[in-house]
């Protein structure tokens, strides 16, 4: 931002004298003169060539006012920006995430928020569960989305719907026979319907069983060590793998039970070939959230409050299989 003397300068520049200039700015001319006498001595040379009638730039004085001018525009382009994000008619934002489900969720978020504001550009970042808080914290992305738990953090979360546990076996799986009573169906799996009795509570109604899992750096095999634990963990893999489908597709051809969630199987179609079955836990349940900074500034707050507002409204009445299928 331009100072009061370079103000001055300048203005002098433009009316080519002294006075005309003192006039337009409302102070005396002595006042005027000694500003400019203050900038020159800054500069360590004469702006103007005095000699002539009316003023000229030195050389020294031409420099000094290409400058000002820049910095003009620059104030302008400013100004022009913040008034831009301010009725979102310009400006971006970037999303990070790495889960599966957000590859369903983001673009349907997209749109809509693209419906109401087109002249924001939207940036999104894949990366690891791992890897972003880091992103946010280091203002690399403007928001995240994750199941992860992540309040201990001075991040902001805006959870936007909840997520259960749920395993998924084949039907003709070998040894799941005393399993059966505990079975629910997709719908009331989907919909969160199943009575409390159907939930499983005792994990080891699941041993001798194989599991299809999730890698170590993930949300959900932090949720499965937590009910299996340890030794379970390494008694029950069959697969390590970070893709949901490709495990998805491994548990239907009878490699072994699927440790998910809902609403990533929200995302699947139903299938008459899997038993579905709910977890008896606090623990089972995590909320699917939009995480972000508490100190962004004003002009990235307007934005992501208002691409925050988009996902609310897209996911307010909880109907997952509808949006993502």
């Amino acid at each position: 931002m331009l100072d009061n003397v370079s103000k001055y300068v300048y203005e002098v520049y433009r009316c080519k004298s002294v006075s005309a200039a003192a006039k337009k700015l409302y102070i005396s001319q002595p006042a005027l003169s000694s500003s400019i006498k203050k900038a020159e001595e800054e500069l360590g040379a004469p702006i103007f060539n005095r000699e002539t009638l009316p003023f000229t730039l030195t050389p020294e004085g031409k420099v000094y006012i290409e400058a000002i001018e820049r910095i003009l525009v620059i104030e302008e382009e400013m100004h022009e920006n913040i008034m831009g994000i301010s009725t979102m008619n310009s400006g971006k934002i970037t999303v990070g995430t790495a889960t599966h489900l957000s590859s369903y969720a983001i673009p349907k978020i997209c749109e809509r928020f693209q419906e109401k504001y087109p002249k924001i550009d939207i940036n999104i970042i894949w990366s690891t569960t791992k890897e972003l808080p880091n992103l946010l914290e280091e203002k690399n992305v403007d928001l995240i989305f994750t199941s992860s738990d992540m309040k201990e953090n001075n991040f902001v979360v805006e959870p936007l719907f909840e997520e259960r546990c749920i395993i998924v076996i084949k039907r003709d799986h070998e040894g799941i026979e005393h399993l059966l009573p505990y079975a629910i169906s997709y719908e009331e799996m989907i919909n969160k319907s199943y009575s409390k009795g159907k939930a499983i509570s005792d994990m080891m109604l699941f041993s001798g069983i194989e599991f299809v899992y999730a890698p170590p750096n993930s949300n959900l095999y932090k949720k499965r060590k937590l009910f299996f634990g340890e030794s379970s963990l390494s008694k029950h893999i069959t697969s390590n793998t970070g893709s949901y489908r490709l495990n998805y597709n491994l548990m239907l051809a009878g490699f072994g039970a699927l440790f998910t969630t809902d609403s990533a199987l929200a995302i699947t179609p139903p299938s008459e070939d899997c038993l579905y079955f709910a977890i008896d836990s606090p623990e089972a349940k995590q909320e699917f959230s939009i995480i972000h900074n508490v100190s962004s500034d004003s002009a990235s707050r307007r934005i992501i409050d208002r691409f925050v507002e988009c996902a609310k409204e897209l996911f307010s009445d909880g109907r997952l299989a509808e949006i993502f299928q």
